[in-house]
């Protein structure tokens, strides 16, 4: 494995506002003042959209779907996680997709990782100390567990071949994930591993689906489910880490990814893949009480933070 390594780029910020497409109107230039972001009662989601010509991170406030951009370059820049007042994301600045982090206003970009092949979704643990991410190619996804005070990899899951993907931080010490099912079936189920045990354990998964993209709040997991080729997806909801008392909250005909729970535990903010459509979803009853956001000829996703 080559090493991560830490490089240091320079990054072009657009303070660019864009008018709240829940009705699907047209882009539109703002004041650069962060659209609606600071005021008391709002709530703001980070997103990437491809809207403006190339994969860009916007903030996207829930309550009137104003859309600002927060980091922007010539190249691509995807799945923003947000932790204290840092953006990891990730960036293919030169040719294929590494992990790197900045400011929350763009400034101060770091390149973290720079494997071969790309890396994806990164998550932090709540006491910043780790960074997990997917790393590979189609068909042959790996987890990653990095020191980030170290600046090493602690493990890395999925040397066997198999698909494994979706960490998820449940704790300081505990990484949620999906890893193929050991015995060989296509499924791909929920696994929990310990860092100071060293320790692998399976959760109680339906081995007759796929399940992947964790969101975990106050002992509930959203999540996404579908059979073993991508039919019938749905979001689901289920006790954690039992994974008990599941229940199917939203269904669509267009593959559906990266559940995030509102600030409440509520509410989640559901995407879709291939289109760019957010919808927000209740997490115990079931069913869309608002359109966060809609957007016709572009593609736009949710991913692990909404403040």
């Amino acid at each position: 494995m080559k090493r991560l390594s830490a490089l240091f780029t320079l990054t072009l910020v657009a303070g660019l506002t864009v008018a709240g497409c829940k009705k699907d109107t047209g882009a539109e230039e703002g004041d650069g003042n962060g659209g609606g972001n600071g005021g008391g009662s709002t709530t703001t989601l980070y997103i990437h959209s491809n809207e403006g010509g190339n994969y860009d991170i916007y903030t996207l406030t829930a309550e009137d779907g104003t859309l600002t951009k927060v980091i922007g370059t010539s190249a691509d820049e995807k799945q923003p996680f947000v932790f204290g007042d840092k953006i990891y994301f990730v960036a293919n600045d030169d040719g294929d997709y590494d992990i790197y982090v900045a400011n929350s206003d763009g400034s101060g970009r770091t390149k973290i990782t720079d494997l071969p092949n790309d890396e994806f979704r990164p998550v932090v643990s709540p006491n910043g100390r780790y960074l997990a991410f997917t790393w590979g190619t189609t068909g042959n996804y790996k987890v990653v567990l990095y020191d980030l005070q170290n600046n090493t990899t602690v493990r890395t899951f999925g040397d066997d071949g198999r698909t494994n993907t979706s960490p998820e931080f449940v704790g300081n010490d505990t990484l949620l994930m999906t890893l193929q099912d050991y015995a060989g079936t296509y499924s791909q189920e929920p696994w929990i591993y310990v860092i100071s045990a060293d320790t692998l354990i399976h959760l109680s998964g339906d081995n007759s689906l796929q399940e992947a993209y964790w969101s975990v709040r106050n002992g509930k997991v959203a999540y996404a489910r579908m059979g073993l080729y991508g039919d019938n997806p749905r979001i689901a909801v289920a006790d954690f880490p039992s994974f008990g008392n599941v229940q199917d909250v939203y269904s669509h005909s267009v593959l559906l990814v990266n559940p995030v729970w509102s600030p409440d535990g509520t509410h989640l903010a559901v995407s879709h893949d291939g289109t760019c459509l957010i919808v927000m979803v209740d997490a115990s009853g079931g069913g869309v009480v608002d359109t966060l956001y809609q957007k016709s000829g572009a593609r736009c996703y949710t991913y692990a933070t909404w403040k």
